[in-house]
């Protein structure tokens, strides 16, 4: 006789190793970047009038230079497998810089699914022959169960964590 044993598997097995590697794939999905289909910006119309800038914004630089002002402000963001994002908090200074010539500005974001480093670049669309703004969740940093557990323990509102995480980030130390 061989030495191979043989077992059956119950069904709460197979469920229970479906779940596991759904888990797993959820949880290694945000280790290498994520495409995004679609974004929602909330608009500050007094901040709109001030910067002198007018929508549509004719320039990709006009849409950085909002998001960096604050004129506008995700909401919500959409994966390209339709997983939704709503934005708790995001911070549009630049944790950092990547691709071709440091075009891409990466920044902070902390929404319902966790804390990510979110990156944002003028991109080309080949059937328009247009530019247009392309984002993508460059990585995830922390959980949402993570983020949780340290608001609870430091006592940090999301502002405070975002703050401290630029800090640690870029080694700069904030002063607004």
């Amino acid at each position: 006789m061989s030495g191979i044993e043989w077992r059956g598997i119950t069904p709460e097995e197979v469920v229970r190793d479906i779940e596991n590697s759904v888990k797993q794939y959820r949880d290694n999905k945000y280790a290498f970047q994520v495409g995004l289909k679609d974004l929602d910006f909330d608009i500050n119309q007094e901040l709109l009038e001030v910067s002198g800038l007018n929508l549509p914004f004719s320039t990709i630089q006009n849409a950085e230079r909002a998001l960096t002002e604050r004129v506008i402000v995700p909401i919500k963001l959409i994966e390209d497998d339709d997983i939704e994002h709503q934005v708790l908090e995001f911070d549009p200074r630049p944790v950092g810089y990547s691709g071709f010539m440091d075009c891409v500005t990466h920044s902070l974001l902390l929404t319902n699914h966790g804390l990510f480093e979110v990156g944002h670049y003028p991109a080309v669309n080949l059937s328009s022959q247009g530019r247009y703004w392309q984002w993508f969740l460059h990585r995830r940093l922390a959980t949402a169960e993570e983020i949780h557990s340290i608001e609870e323990a430091n006592g940090w509102d999301q502002r405070e964590l975002l703050k401290r995480v630029y800090n640690a980030l870029t080694g700069l130390d904030e002063q607004n």
